[in-house]
């Protein structure tokens, strides 16, 4: 059995034989070699280590300050230091100056708007002051009798009302008026037309009101014409 197999081995044809590829031999290479060492290649400085190395270098090369170059710049500095501190006072002199030029250009300002009618309003005063001598010199016992003096009651009543109305009006525009009778004189704010020993007053203080003093944004307009008590003693 095995000879029968072995001689149909033997008689099958090599086909793997005639199927197989040409083997080529690789190419030969040559190489050289030298008995000298190969130079290693110079390491890598970091670039932090290069910037110390080169201001080193620098620092070297700078030319050495004497003690007197010393000297001159710290006179110097001194200066400049000096300098310095004067522009800055120059400096908040300036900023002074120009915050109390604005103050003061708003004071103005202010006082021309508060201010704007005191002439007109002074002149008002005269036209107050005729309408209150009217009302004072009318008797009040012709007043008591309404029917039989109707005229004139109407009369005082009109006078009175206008007189009413315009001391409201110039108090819209902050004139306000003042009756000092009774208070201590302040010169102020009243004018003493006269002065009198009166019993029962105490001296210096205001017994008579003949006209009334009138302000304006607490600012005497006019002051009130009065008659001041006199002490008997002249003092």
């Amino acid at each position: 059995m095995i000879r029968s197999v072995f001689a149909g081995v033997c008689r099958t044809p090599f086909v793997a034989a005639s199927r197989a590829t040409t083997y080529k031999a690789p190419a030969l290479v040559h190489r050289f070699y030298s008995d000298q060492a190969t130079p290693e290649a110079a390491p890598v400085q970091p670039a932090s280590s290069t910037k110390s190395t080169e201001a080193k270098q620098d620092a070297e090369a700078a030319p050495a300050i004497s003690a007197q170059d010393v000297e001159k710049l710290k006179q110097t500095i001194t200066e400049k230091d000096a300098k310095l501190r004067e522009l800055k006072d120059a400096y908040l002199r300036s900023l002074a100056d120009a915050e109390n030029i604005r103050t003061r250009a708003k004071t103005e300002v202010d006082n021309t708007k508060a201010f704007a009618i005191q002439k007109f309003a002074k002149d008002l005063l005269d036209t107050v002051d005729i309408l209150e001598l009217a009302i004072k010199h009318v008797p009040q016992e012709h007043l008591a009798d309404k029917v039989a003096n109707k005229s004139l009651v109407d009369l005082y009543e009109g006078v009175d009302m206008t007189k009413s109305n315009l001391l409201r009006t110039l108090e819209r525009h902050g004139v306000e008026s003042f009756d000092p009778m009774d208070q201590p004189y302040d010169p102020n704010t009243s004018h003493a037309l006269y002065q009198a020993p009166i019993p029962g007053k105490t001296p210096g203080h205001v017994f008579a009101v003949e006209k009334r003093g009138y302000s304006i944004k607490g600012r005497t307009l006019r002051p009130a014409q009065v008659g001041v008590v006199l002490d008997p003693s002249g003092n």
